[in-house]
């Protein structure tokens, strides 16, 4: 009668006695945690707020005894009234230390504390002694040494304390270990137990369950046409059934599984729509399948039935249907119309009727798929009389395929999407780079030979010139070197957004490079009656540089700080060494950056807003290229603007004599 029984009964008598023997476990681990609580409070409460109360009866005893040093030094009376309000406290931390202590510990408590008293009365008597007397003295001495005794009598009790702690801890760790020793042999019995009576209904069962497992090992190896023999406890009986039923449908629907994992390799709509199909047609003995999409909200045949069985619909039908596949959608996954020889069912969109009304169609399922809460689409499947009704596992296949065509379709439509944002961005890159290339070199050629010329004009090659043609060449020449440097930049540029952008890096002083940029920039700047300070040393700021790159970025800067000041402001430029940095900061009283836009200083072609509405002309080039060439140096540029206020750029690069490694662990987040 006993091996009639159910594995589950036996698994429940089981766990009854695993259960018992848990329970014995909680319940020792609970008294030995209750026993073990009650150690850490004694040694956490009573001990440790001892040893605290002591040392603070002891820091106030001694800070009495140096009010007394002070008043016996300089005898001034604070002293002394320290030295009695003292006393008072010292009796307060005195009673808290008495409350908290126990007879073993009261002996040392009253020794600390008779210490105390004589060096009072000892301190008092000196107080109001004569100063500099024998008598004063005396008495200043057996103070400092009734003060010693006390020291020592506290240093005493506190050992006395540390070693209640450590007895405590020791018999904490004495619990905890036998706790855990016997622990750990009630654990032993109650897994030694389930597992020798897993043992034995393992053997009771071993035979069947073999059966099972050979043949659940021939069909992983190929042999689907192996079936388990039933036989043996309910639970295995039940068993081999199940991998029978399981076998018999994975057969038919594996097919249609693998499926859904190759309509992923495509990324186009015909496609996915194509293999989806084809593997439906070839596995489920389905006689007519079609997909429709939903596309500008109208449903479009994408894959139809066998030519004269389709039909047309006008745009109105093509309306309904998808309203129509919506509230399908919305509803449930899917639909089966079985015996559509008595009769079409009411409602189908107009080219699932067109299906329906097929002579030979006897069976119809209808399952929308799409993406998310949106629908996308219908696939109707029809079975043609004499072929067998659509069974739940085949239902759950293809509505499980649906599913995997909505989010191929969905995909498809991103990849699509994102195909044509790409090559209409690769367009515009390519168009800018064009521009850019193609304007630079026709501006810089004929440039190269004005400046040439002039250079001529000014040695004075064709003649001598007067002292008015001087300054108009001088103002020419000026303005020429400006427009090429607005060139180099868009060169610069170019080359940066090539990712070929590279600095020459050899030692360079910083400080050198400002004169020349400033005399470029000054005419400009007293035409715009604007005033400009520059705070530089001559020489001593080297840097490991391209004395190049670094120059055009302090005409940048300056160029800017002119640009956006209007009439009657000021710039400055300060140069300095500032820890092992070199530092150039170009201020300005100008129209400032919104707040909001700041983030965005340094990319190509910014402009703020407030500069584009007030019509002030610029590239957006400047910031950039100061941006890419002083990260190139290992350095950092800061931005504080407020609109309206004024901006202020700071770079800092690290000075030569302060190596490169500090540089380059801020090149990272250098610019705002």
């Amino acid at each position: 009668m006993k091996a009639r029984r159910s594995i589950v009964f036996y698994a429940w008598l089981g766990l009854a006695a695993d259960f018992l023997l848990v329970a014995g476990v909680v319940a020792f681990v609970l008294t030995g945690a209750a026993y073990q609580r009650s150690a850490i409070l004694l040694l956490s409460q009573r001990i440790q707020r001892l040893q605290l109360a002591n040392l603070t009866l002891r820091s106030e005893f001694l800070n009495t005894q140096r009010a007394l040093r002070g008043y016996q030094a300089t005898g001034q009376a604070r002293f002394l009234q320290t030295f009695y309000s003292g006393q008072a406290a010292f009796v307060l931390d005195l009673m808290t230390v008495r409350k908290l202590a126990w007879p073993g510990v009261l002996r040392g408590v009253t020794a600390q504390e008779q210490a105390a008293r004589a060096a009072f009365l000892s301190g008092g008597h000196a107080g109001i002694a004569r100063r500099g007397t024998d008598r004063a003295t005396g008495l200043y001495d057996r103070a400092s040494a009734s003060s010693d005794a006390f020291v020592r009598q506290n240093q005493l009790l506190q050992s006395h304390l540390d070693a209640y702690r450590t007895a405590f801890a020791s018999a904490a760790q004495r619990t905890l270990g036998i706790g855990m020793v016997n622990t750990s042999v009630i654990l032993s019995v109650g897994l030694v137990l389930p597992v020798v009576g897993f043992g034995f209904a393992l053997r009771w069962t071993s035979a069947p369950l073999h059966g099972v497992t050979t043949t659940v090992r021939a069909r992983a190896l190929g042999d689907n046409a192996v079936r388990a023999t039933v036989g043996g406890p309910a639970e295995v009986r039940e068993l081999a059934r199940s991998v029978n039923f399981l076998a018999e449908e994975s057969d038919r629907l594996r097919s249609v599984r693998l499926a859904a994992t190759r309509i992923y390799e495509h990324l186009h709509a015909p496609e996915i729509i194509s293999e989806a199909v084809a593997a439906l047609q070839d596995n489920l003995a389905v006689d007519v399948a079609w997909v429709g999409v939903i596309q500008g909200g109208k449903l479009t045949s994408t894959k139809g039935p066998p030519a004269g069985q389709g039909s047309q619909w006008g745009g109105l039908e093509a309306h309904s249907a998808s309203a129509w596949i919506r509230d399908c959608f919305q509803q449930g996954p899917s639909r089966c119309y079985d015996n559509l020889h008595l009769g079409v069912p009411v409602g189908l969109p107009p080219p699932v009727q067109d299906l329906a009304r097929d002579p030979k169609a006897a069976s119809l399922l209808l399952i929308p798929f799409g993406a998310g809460q949106e629908p996308m689409g219908l696939l109707a499947l029809v079975r043609n009389q004499g072929g067998r009704p659509w069974t739940e596992p085949e239902v759950e296949a293809v509505e499980s395929l649906a599913r995997d065509i909505g989010r191929a379709l969905e995909h498809a439509r991103l990849y699509e999407s994102e195909e044509r944002h790409v090559a209409e961005l690769q367009s515009l890159d390519r168009a800018k780079t064009g521009f850019l290339a193609s304007a630079s070199h026709d501006l810089r050629t004929p440039l190269t030979s004005i400046i040439g010329n002039l250079e001529m004009l000014e040695d004075q090659a064709a003649g001598p010139l007067t002292l008015k043609q001087a300054k108009m060449l001088d103002a020419v020449s000026r303005n020429g070197r400006r427009l090429q440097n607005l060139i180099e930049d868009m060169l610069t540029i170019s080359l940066i957004q090539l990712g070929a952008f590279t600095s020459s890096l050899c030692p360079v002083d910083l400080a050198r490079l400002i004169p020349e940029q400033v005399d470029l920039v000054t005419p400009t700047m007293l035409a715009h009656g604007l005033a400009f300070e520059v705070n530089a040393p001559p020489e001593g700021l080297v840097v490991k540089g391209d004395g190049g790159q670094l120059g055009r970025v302090v005409m940048n800067l300056l160029t800017n700080a002119v640009k956006y000041t209007p009439h009657g402001g000021s710039v400055t430029c300060t140069a300095a060494a500032e820890d092992d940095d070199a530092t150039l900061t170009v201020t300005d009283t100008g129209m400032g950056i919104p707040e909001d836009e700041q983030t965005s200083v340094g990319t190509p072609f910014f402009r703020a807003s407030n500069a584009i509405s007030n019509q002030i002309q610029g590239s957006g080039l400047g910031m950039s290229i100061v941006r890419t060439v002083v990260a190139n140096h290992h350095g950092t540029v800061e931005l504080k603007s407020a609109e309206g206020m004024g901006t202020r750029v700071t770079i800092r690069i690290p000075l030569l004599a302060a190596g490169h490694g500090r540089g380059a662990r801020r090149t990272q987040g250098a610019v705002p």
